[in-house]
C-alpha cells in the first residue's frame, strides 16, 4: 500500500474512534448515567480507544511485542475505584473498539452501533414502562454511580397513595409524623409530585435535592 494511503486510512480510522467515543458517551447519557458527564470520564472515553488503536497497530505481527503488552497490562491497573459494573463495562468497550478499529472499520462500526442500540433500547423500555405502566423495569440504587434527584415529604397524617409510588425509597413513621423519601434519576418527576404536596395542611415540609 502506498506510505500515503496508509497514513490516511489511519487518521480516517482515528477520526472513526472520536465519533464512536461521543455516540458511546451520547447514548451513556440518555440512560441517564450521569456519571460519565465529568470531565475525567469524558477524556477516558475518548483517549482510551485511541491510545489501544495505537498499541494494537504497534504491536500487529510482532508476537515479542504482543507478549510484553499483555505483562504491562496485567500490571497497569486502574487506581480510581470503578462504582458500578457498567462503569466497567464501558472501560471494557472502548478498548474493544480501540482494537476493533485496528482489525476492521465494520467490525467498529458494528460493535459501536450494537453498544449504542443497546443502550438506547434499555432506556426507551423502561420510559416506556414508566408510561404505560407506573412503574420503572429497572430498581432504584445509590450505589452505581449515578446521581439521584431526592425528595422528603414530612406529614402529620399517613399518606397510603404515597406507599405506591415507584421513587418511594424509604418512610419513617413517628409520634413525630411521617417521613417519605422518594428517588428518582427523572428531576421533573419528583418535582411534580412536590406540587401535588402544595395546600395540603397535612404536609409540614417538602425537601427536594437535585442530583
Amino acid at each position: 500500500m502506498n506510505p500515503l494511503l496508509a497514513e490516511l486510512d489511519k487518521i480516517l480510522q482515528v477520526g472513526m474512534l472520536l465519533v464512536s467515543s461521543i455516540l458511546i458517551r451520547q447514548a451513556v447519557m440518555f440512560s441517564r448515567q450521569t456519571w460519565i458527564r465529568s470531565y475525567s470520564h469524558t477524556l477516558t472515553l475518548i483517549l482510551l480507544p485511541i491510545i489501544t488503536y495505537a498499541l494494537t497497530s504497534i504491536i500487529s505481527g510482532n508476537i515479542a511485542l504482543s507478549l510484553g503488552m499483555v505483562g504491562a497490562l496485567s500490571i497497569v491497573r486502574f487506581r480510581n475505584p470503578v462504582k458500578s459494573p457498567l462503569e466497567l463495562v464501558v472501560y471494557f468497550l472502548m478498548i474493544s473498539t480501540g482494537i476493533a478499529a485496528a482489525v476492521s472499520p465494520a467490525w467498529l462500526a458494528l460493535l459501536v452501533g450494537s453498544a449504542v442500540a443497546i443502550l438506547v433500547g434499555t432506556e426507551v423500555l423502561n420510559r416506556w414502562s414508566w408510561r404505560f405502566r407506573g412503574r420503572p423495569l429497572y430498581n432504584v440504587s445509590f450505589t452505581e454511580g449515578n446521581s439521584l434527584n431526592t425528595l422528603e415529604v414530612y406529614s402529620e397524617a399517613a399518606f397510603e397513595e404515597l406507599m405506591g409510588r415507584a421513587e418511594l425509597v424509604s418512610f419513617t413513621r413517628g409520634q413525630e409524623g411521617n417521613i417519605y423519601r422518594f428517588a428518582s434519576a427523572s428531576r421533573e418527576d419528583l418535582l411534580d409530585l412536590s406540587r401535588e404536596m402544595d395546600g395540603n395542611p397535612q404536609v409540614s415540609r417538602v425537601a427536594f435535592m437535585s442530583a
